[in-house]
C-alpha cells in the first residue's frame, strides 16, 4: 500500500499501529507520535485500518476489561499478526 505520503511508508506506519494505539512506541522507534498521526490524518488506506483495528481493540477492552493476558501471549498474538499482515501484502 503507498499513499501521496513520501515522507512515511505505509506498512511502516502498519506495522507500528498496535503501539501507536498502545502509546507504546518505545525510545528505538523511527516514527513519532505526531508524523503517525499526520500520515493517517493524510492516506484514507491506513487510516481505514487503523480506525479497523481501532474498533477490534475497545470491543476486545469491553469483552475482556478485567482479565490480562500474558506477556508471553501478548509478544506471540503480536507476531502472528506481523506474519499474516506480510503475507498479505506480498499477495
Amino acid at each position: 500500500m503507498s499513499c501521496d505520503d513520501d515522507d512515511v511508508d505505509c506498512a511502516e506506519v502498519l506495522d507500528r499501529v498496535y503501539a501507536f494505539l498502545d502509546h507504546e512506541l518505545g525510545d528505538d522507534r523511527t516514527l513519532s507520535y505526531a508524523e503517525i498521526e499526520a500520515h493517517l490524518h493524510d492516506c484514507g488506506g491506513c487510516l481505514s485500518k487503523y480506525d479497523l483495528e481501532r474498533a477490534v481493540k475497545a470491543v476486545l477492552a469491553r469483552s475482556c476489561a478485567c482479565e490480562h493476558a500474558p506477556e508471553e501471549l501478548r509478544t506471540k498474538v503480536l507476531a502472528r499478526i506481523r506474519e499474516v499482515r506480510v503475507h498479505v501484502t506480498e499477495a
